[in-house]
């Protein structure tokens, strides 16, 4: 039973992580998009920047292309939360795997001293009489034929949490170094897009100066 919850358990976590993946990827391919429609408008801005008199088509580019750094820090705060809930859930899967480590660990340990102790077949004829009726003396033979097995399969299973453990430890490391490079990425876009506003204040401020004249 305990094996079985435990495959259900890795499905789930598989189940959760390609649903992560998916909509990483998506707010990925969104926030490339919106940077190469940027640097487009920005080519364009460039080109119209070069001529003497400022125009209106400066006004809308630099204003599309605000609008388009704003929906970028939109899609990097979307990309934050996403891996705020996925650092989350990895964290509480690697505390729930340490604590199912230690308790696989303290079954085993206890299993390997029982069979320490009845190594010997006197010991072990020695288990089964000392059962107070003959159905427990029958429960403790077979007890005793699929100890073994048993044991090994306690001895792969605590390696199979181990390793699911460790690979969540590197997840989680990965999300956490991830997440410290969007924050700096939005913090330069911030700034970016406070520049562009200061930019297109100016250039209504000469357009407006140009009407005048």
């Amino acid at each position: 039973m305990r094996l079985v919850k435990f495959i259900v358990f890795l499905v789930i976590l598989s189940v959760a992580g390609q649903a992560f993946g998916q909509s990483s990827s998506e707010l990925k391919r969104r926030k490339e998009s919106l940077t190469r429609e940027i640097e487009m408008l920005n080519r364009s801005l460039n080109q119209t920047s070069s001529s003497k008199r400022l125009s209106l088509k400066q006004i809308k580019t630099l204003t599309a292309q605000i609008n388009l750094r704003e929906q970028k820090i939109n899609t990097i705060n979307s990309e934050v939360r996403l891996l705020d809930n996925q650092i989350s859930d990895n964290t509480n899967t690697v505390h729930s795997l340490q604590s199912q480590l230690s308790q696989l660990k303290k079954e085993y340990a206890a299993m390997v001293l029982f069979a320490f102790r009845n190594q010997s077949s006197y010991g072990k004829l020695m288990f089964i009489f000392a059962s107070s009726d003959f159905n427990q003396a029958y429960k403790r033979l077979k007890y005793l034929q699929q100890f073994s097995a048993y044991r090994k399969k306690q001895a792969q299973y605590i390696e199979g949490t181990k390793k699911e453990l460790n690979h969540k430890i590197v997840e989680l490391d990965e999300n956490k170094r991830e997440k410290t490079h969007l924050l700096s990425d939005q913090e330069k876009e911030k700034i970016t897009l406070g520049s562009e506003k200061n930019k297109t204040s100016r250039v209504l401020s000469g357009l407006s100066q140009q009407e005048k004249q």
